[in-house]
């Protein structure tokens, strides 16, 4: 016992649960011999023989014994807010530092609530009947006649949807197939509903399946099709604050115990994070004790803290690697610098750049388009929320255009766009004189619609974090015996390696190769896409493989 707890804390990422993916493991199942989060091994292991099969928590308080980390005197006395101040720890050197204070926390009206266990198999349902749909490869290449086919593939899909759904809930199933497909309006509304909720909690999944769903939504708000269908399929998203108000503990959004219990650990040390989780945990227990009543059951309360919980941790991963390239710019680059290994200066025709800019010109147009990448991916829910309305929005009509990038459906974003125009203009009021356009492409033939606005900024982070997490492995690489003589010999020294992919990105990620002279709000993107396209050409793309490098685009199999 006393040499396990010398040990110091493994440094490995949390793994996440096998049955929804997208949360942290929190339990570790011995009979299964599988990492599950807490709500899904609850639903796994509530009945039959699974019902005895014993878990083991990955943290709290048996990391507490096994690590020797302390729990600190103020949560030991039940003071949970004092016990958050005591987990705040300097990080290792080697890491990117994320300050908490500047991971912004989503307003509830805009945060997704959480998929119950029934949900999570209804999903299941609506993405195998989207991927075998081909609604939008019939429908958008049709030139006449388009609406009996619209209306066509709509029955065809609601109808298998229902066959599929007879898997999972057979008797009532049974009685909508018997009446008119119009009886099941409120069924189908509900499955829509549940996929665009769970899409915008979990932007790297139904990638291939997202855009189907919401192109046939909108061909079903068609007045003359939804006439013949004889019902609708939208209804609005279901938000925490909706469903906190309808289920009668609204007063849990305002109490103080509640930012303690869905803290995100993502930045947090490996030593402090048992004694966060205990502190987590006594506030969740805390808040299910005031809250819990006659009407409010213990499932209610959860889904309310795991959903904001959910849209805590989905801030860190999006806007943290943003905010640690804005921290690494800062940190390795000066606006006044005079050294020419310094020198971020680009020039029209070097290396494929388009745009003049001296070092100071190109350090502030760096450092502006990471400032609104931030506040951009700080804000995506609301933007979710804004797309979500465009596409659907009642007679909000399109037309099929051939774009440079195939057949889109072109179609105007005026919540898009008032809600980008604030957002860039709370950040030029910031930042002072704007380096480059402001223009900002929504329904033309470089962003044909919100759909295609949105799938662009998930991307910010999938450019990042790669970039980031290499450069936070460079230091174990150069005290690694296999790997160090190769860093001396090919760069010279850890710090001129770093600066060469620093000075690299910043330069050629952000050369204006977009549209519009790439300085335009979309082209920097554009611009900083084309970089990652061209990474296998570069010096250091050896350094990015040893460091775990896979790729800047994620999964399309989810």
């Amino acid at each position: 016992m006393a040499e396990s707890a010398s040990q110091p804390p493994s440094t490995e990422q949390p793994e996440f649960c096998i049955e929804c993916g997208d949360q942290h493991a929190e339990v570790t199942c011995l009979t299964c011999d599988e990492l599950f989060c807490r709500p899904c091994w609850d639903q796994q292991h509530r009945r039959g023989k699974r019902a005895k099969h014993e878990k083991k928590p990955l943290l709290g308080e048996l990391m507490s014994e096994s690590t020797g980390t302390q729990v600190p005197v103020a949560e030991a006395n039940g003071d949970v807010a004092k016990a958050a101040a005591a987990t705040t720890h300097p990080r290792a050197s080697s890491r990117v530092a994320v300050k908490s204070s500047e991971v912004y926390q989503e307003d509830v009206a805009y945060i997704p609530l959480r998929l119950s266990a029934e949900e999570r198999e209804i999903l299941k349902v609506v993405e195998g009947a989207l991927k075998t749909s081909e609604y939008t490869d019939k429908v958008d290449v049709r030139r006449y006649n388009r609406e009996n086919l619209m209306v066509d593939q709509l029955e065809d899909i609601a109808h298998l949807l229902l066959g599929l759904n007879a898997v999972a809930n057979y008797k009532r199933t049974c009685k909508l197939v018997a009446e008119p497909i119009s009886e099941s309006e409120q069924v189908l509304q509900d499955f829509f509903e549940i996929a665009r909720r769970f899409k915008i909690m979990n932007p790297d999944l139904m990638r291939s399946t997202y855009g189907k769903l919401m192109y046939l939504l909108q061909d079903a708000g068609n007045p003359s099709v939804a006439r013949r269908l004889q019902m609708s399929l939208r209804k609005p998203i279901i938000t925490v604050k909706a469903f906190a108000e309808d289920t009668g503990m609204a007063a849990i959004l305002e109490d103080p115990k509640l930012a303690l219990a869905t803290q995100d650990m993502t930045y947090s040390d490996q030593d402090d994070a048992s004694a966060l989780l205990l502190g987590k945990r006594k506030a969740t227990a805390s808040l299910i004790e005031s809250y819990q009543s006659d009407t409010v059951s213990v499932e209610d309360i959860e889904r309310v803290i795991y959903s904001i919980s959910d849209s805590n941790n989905y801030q860190a991963t999006a806007s943290g690697p943003v905010i640690q390239m804005l921290s690494l710019l800062e940190e390795y680059f000066s606006p006044t610098s005079t050294d020419p290994l310094d020198d971020l200066s680009i020039r029209p025709g070097r290396d494929g750049c388009k745009l003049h800019h001296s070092h100071t010109q190109q350090f502030t147009y760096v450092q502006q388009t990471l400032t609104l990448w931030k506040e951009i991916t700080q804000k995506m829910f609301f933007l979710w929320w804004m797309a979500d309305r465009d596409l659907l929005r009642q007679g909000g009509s399109y037309h099929l255009a051939n774009t440079g990038q195939g057949l889109q459906r072109v179609q105007s974003c005026p919540e898009v766009g008032a809600a980008m125009r604030s957002i860039l203009h709370s950040v030029q009021r910031r930042c002072g004189a704007w380096q480059g356009i402001s223009v900002v492409h929504l329904g033309d033939r470089d962003v044909p619609n919100a759909l295609i606005f949105i799938d662009k900024y998930t991307q910010v982070p999938r450019i990042l974090a790669p970039i980031v997490r290499t450069m936070e492995r460079i230091d174990e690489l150069a005290g690694n015996d296999n790997t160090t003589g190769f860093i001396k010999t090919t760069f010279g020294s850890v710090k001129a390696l770093k600066m060469q992919i620093l000075r690299d990105f910043f330069r050629l990620g952000f050369n204006g190769d977009g549209d519009d002279g790439g300085s335009c709000i979309d082209g920097r993107l554009t611009s900083a896409w084309n970089w990652c396209s061209k990474l296998d050409k570069k010096a250091f793309k050896d350094v990015f493989m040893l460091a775990g490098f896979e790729g800047f685009d994620g999964s399309f199999s989810a």
